[in-house]
């Protein structure tokens, strides 16, 4: 984006002793008005027809006032200008009941390197992601990181996340003592699991100190979560753009996370209200529409304009896709070709499972086919079926497996949809391209900082 020819301008408002710097400043180029937020106020400097210099306009706590105009020095104006042209870092997570841990288990390497090359110890994953979506238990995992603890950070690290699930899956896939007898039943006639315990957990950590229950509004980056709502017949996706326009819109964390989770057999669908109690939505499992939910976000993104108005194409974009597992079953026509529906039930539920996941993956890397270094899909392939039919089986013998499968696979090579000639397998590891993934991330950071910086110094008049 060229600067304009026009001199820019703006003026330094005076802040109140002690009062902090801006801990986020946006700088867009659009319709020649540049638009700056700093230091708690929103600067507007506005061209019109009749003046060589913009009408500045200061709001703060709904208060307008007009600033005196002065010219910027044209330097100054390129370079904030070049600084603001940030890209929009999005992180997305698959479903998989269980084997979510294997995605948790790479943010948390994620999170240790961010840490190290940082050198902030307290550094967290939505430090540096502004979109993050999930489905089923990846929208559990979204809501933890990015979950507002009152305090302005976020409700879990990569690893509390992890050790959430590790530890207290067993809690949530729990069959009553009174009911195993009969447990092989249930999920045939009956719900196998009861909500309560999952309910129970979800509110003992969705909270803030004052036992507040946290709604979509209450985090610190924009979630993207769906669900399929029973009630409308329709997939239904949980925006915080959505709960900021409207309290219709606006659900409890408590309920999104128990709608995209629902899944049929396992646990009883979610019914509930947004906060105002004019919405109502029966929601039951995300993945069964959208299991990797990469799509969902950056369209989310494109279409944001209240959050993401500078972004056009995909150039302005980094995304970061995590799996829980491929089972990349093959079939032969001698063993197929006389199947009936007993004997496609399973396979069926395999492909459909693998083929939502790839293809999204398919679609995403074609999207990014000019821009390969601005996507990158962490997957791992083949495994064994059983995965499938035990996405409830939370025993350490289980949980220690699929860590060891995540530990793994990030030395595995990576594998990326090349334009015209399919899944390709690199001659790097998934660990190397995460470092490099890494890098870009920590790149953007710096560059938000310095922007924001000089924004809140102004410039040297």
């Amino acid at each position: 984006m060229e600067p304009s020819n026009q001199a820019a301008t703006a003026s330094p408002f005076p802040r109140a002793a002690g009062e902090n710097s801006a801990t986020e400043v946006r700088l867009l180029t659009e319709n020649g008005d540049l638009q700056l937020a700093a230091s708690g106020y929103l600067r507007r400097a506005e061209m019109t027809p009749h003046s060589q210099e913009p009408v500045l306009h200061y709001v703060k706590n709904g208060e307008e006032a007009i600033g005196n105009t002065v010219r910027v020095e044209q330097q100054w104006a390129a370079q904030a200008m070049e600084l603001g042209r940030r890209k929009v870092c999005v992180l997305s997570i698959d479903g998989g009941g269980m084997r979510g841990i294997i995605p948790a288990k790479v943010l948390c390497y994620l999170e240790d390197w961010l840490r190290a090359r940082s050198g902030n110890s307290d550094a967290r994953v939505a430090d540096y992601f502004d979109v993050v979506a999930g489905t089923s238990v990846g929208g559990l995992i979204a809501v933890m990181l990015c979950g507002d603890d009152g305090h302005g950070r976020p409700l879990f690290s990569a690893r509390q996340a992890l050790e959430m699930i590790t530890e207290r899956g067993r809690h949530i896939f729990k069959v009553p003592l009174l009911r195993c007898p009969i447990s092989a039943f249930r999920g045939i006639f009956t719900p196998r699991y009861s909500v309560k315990h999952m309910e129970e957990l979800l509110k003992e950590h969705l909270v803030r100190e004052d036992r507040r229950e946290l709604t979509l509004k209450d985090t610190l980056k924009s979630l993207v979560i769906p669900c399929y709502d029973l009630a409308r017949g329709r997939p239904h996706v949980f925006t915080r753009q959505d709960a900021n326009i409207s309290e219709s819109r606006n659900y409890r964390l408590i309920d999104i996370c128990r709608a995209t989770s629902a899944v049929p057999g396992f646990f009883r669908p979610a019914i509930f209200s947004s906060v105002d109690g004019v919405t109502n939505l029966i929601g039951i499992d995300g993945g069964l529409v959208m299991n990797n939910p990469a799509t969902a976000a950056i369209t989310h993104v494109f279409h944001n304009e209240d959050e993401f108005s500078h972004v056009r194409t995909v150039d302005d974009l980094l995304v970061l896709s995590l799996g829980t597992g491929l089972f990349d079953r093959v079939y032969t026509p001698p063993k197929v070709k006389r199947w009936g529906a007993v004997q496609w039930a399973k396979p069926v539920a395999k492909i459909v499972l693998d083929g939502i996941s790839d293809m999204v993956d398919h679609s995403m890397s074609m999207a990014f086919a000019k821009n390969r270094a601005n996507y990158l899909r962490i997957q791992v392939s083949g495994l064994p079926g059983r995965f499938l039919t035990q996405m409830d089986d939370a025993s350490s013998s289980n949980v220690n497996h699929l860590c060891k499968i995540a530990d793994d696979m990030l030395d595995l090579p990576c594998f990326e949809y090349v334009p015209f000639f399919g899944r390709q397998q690199l001659d790097v590891s998934n660990r190397d391209r995460l470092h490099s993934f890494v890098d870009q991330l920590l790149a953007e950071h710096q560059s938000r900082l310095k922007s924001t910086e000089l924004l809140t110094a102004g410039p040297e008049l």
